[in-house]
């Protein structure tokens, strides 16, 4: 059942001015780790999530390692961008696949906040570390890393152009994020874990680093999903963590938004894989293991016709750092503005000719980081203000309100934080040398609810197949 006592309490003491904050230590996802570490014995980096969350679901004492648990085994799945209250929203309107429906009238329905920001990036990365944002120092999808004077794409560890981060810029993705995995800490402590998600996202330079001590499978479609979900809990023994992840909700949402057919398609399919998945289980694996459902974020849907491309706007191009050591080759840049805007004493006196490319917004497009020339902050954050309908904090603004965690602020995350951090209320701001970015509907990242609240559905898997 959806707990939407718990959602009218987090919207009161979250929610500011139609800009919802994380509940940092209480109802957040960054206390899954901890939560289902506690069911296992294993005490996890971060705040287990309030007992209430669990008080109602059989053989659940609480929260925390050492509380009586009557299972194994946990089943984590993880359905990118699905948050609470497009499911609450599915359900509304008759139109939820058989098993979502299901799911929400059988198992316990928590509504927590997202992270800051509300991106995959950010939140798997807390999944795998048990860490907030502020702790692991993974701000976005995007990330400017000024040890090489570049920017790489998180996850993928790429350059923009696609080139591996490592042979590109000759960086460690080991220096990516603070902090171990979580599965490490587990297999120290006797318990095995078990990863299933799409073969990128089992592999690579980050996945080897955020999935370390786990045994990682890898996919290539949702009929891989099913049988390599099945064979992982059908095959585990007492004492196994299973996490398995799907994208396509996500994918979706970005291609047509979360009122479109195709969202809805693409819905009941990864019902229908997780259900068929679940239902091989064998009855004995079944009656030992929780099961979990939770997103990392939702989506809320812009306009594509109306999304900011940031390039137009030279107040904000002409104020922005530049690469140090030259802009990498074949990366597209904003051209030379005519009869720009001078940006002042402040900012040097100095036009983009002579001054080179500017270093680009970074983290994403709900979520966007400024880093800019020495003296320019407040008159950039002047000009959002009075030129966009959204939110700017400066990097101490940010770190004061606990924007990014509540719990020690990593060197890393020190770094690599913007001077700025913009969020607009509903649209995305973007570059316009990624036009197909600029052109997605659904959206997330930023502080509306429709990012922010995200579902923790558990139950016994017993009573879910």
């Amino acid at each position: 059942m959806f707990d939407d006592e718990a959602a009218a309490r987090l919207r009161a003491d979250r929610e500011r001015d139609g800009y919802f904050f994380p509940d940092y230590g209480r109802y957040c996802f960054a206390g899954v780790p901890a939560t289902l570490g506690g069911v296992l014995g294993v005490d996890l980096p971060g705040d287990p999530l309030p007992d209430g969350v669990v008080a109602d679901v059989p053989g659940l004492a609480g929260t925390a390692p050492g509380d009586d648990a009557d299972y194994d085994r946990v089943c984590h799945v993880l359905v990118d961008g699905f948050g609470y209250e497009q499911w609450r929203r599915e359900i509304a309107a008759g139109r939820a696949p058989d098993w979502v429906d299901d799911l929400a009238e059988t198992a316990e329905v928590t509504p927590l906040t997202s992270v800051y920001p509300s991106e995959t990036a950010a939140a798997i990365t807390t999944v795998h570390t048990g860490r907030t944002p502020a702790e692991h120092g993974v701000i976005g999808w995007d990330m400017y890393l000024p040890e090489v004077d570049r920017v790489v794409q998180t996850l993928p560890f790429a350059s923009k152009s696609g080139e591996p981060a490592d042979e590109a810029y000759g960086v460690d993705a080991g220096d990516l994020f603070a902090g171990g995995s979580i599965y490490e800490t587990m297999a120290a402590a006797g318990v095995d874990s078990v990863t299933v998600q799409p073969t990128k996202a089992a592999t690579g330079a980050y996945s080897a680093h955020a999935l370390a001590g786990a045994d990682s499978r890898g996919y290539e479609d949702l009929d891989g999903f099913r049988s390599l979900l099945t064979e992982a809990l059908a095959e585990s023994d007492p004492g196994t963590y299973c996490y398995a992840y799907l994208s396509n909700v996500d994918g979706a949402a970005h291609e047509s938004g979360t009122e479109s057919d195709h969202y809805r398609e693409t819905l009941q399919s990864v019902s229908d894989a997780v259900s068929a998945a679940l239902a091989d289980v064998p009855d004995e694996v079944a009656d030992s293991t929780l099961f979990v459902l939770t997103a990392d974020h939702g989506h809320v849907d812009t306009d594509p016709e109306t999304n900011i491309d940031i390039w137009e706007h030279d107040f904000i191009t002409e104020r922005m750092r530049r690469y140090e050591t030259g802009a990498p080759d074949g990366y597209p840049f904003a051209e030379e503005p005519e009869g720009g805007n001078d940006p002042g004493d402040d900012a040097g006196g100095d036009d983009r000719a002579a001054d080179g490319d500017p270093l680009p917004p970074v983290g994403g497009a709900r979520n966007v980081h400024l880093h800019l020339r020495p003296g320019t902050t407040e008159e950039v954050i002047e000009y959002l203000d009075r030129t966009f309908e959204g939110r700017a904090f400066t990097r101490e603004e940010a770190l004061d309100r606990d924007l990014f965690g509540d719990r020690g602020v990593s060197d890393r995350f020190r770094r690599r934080c913007g001077d700025v951090v913009f969020v607009h209320r509903r649209k995305a701001v973007w570059r316009g040398d990624e036009p197909g970015k600029l052109g997605y509907v659904g959206w997330h990242g930023g502080l509306t609810p429709e990012e922010m609240m995200t579902p923790f559905a558990v139950a016994p898997l017993s009573d879910v197949i």
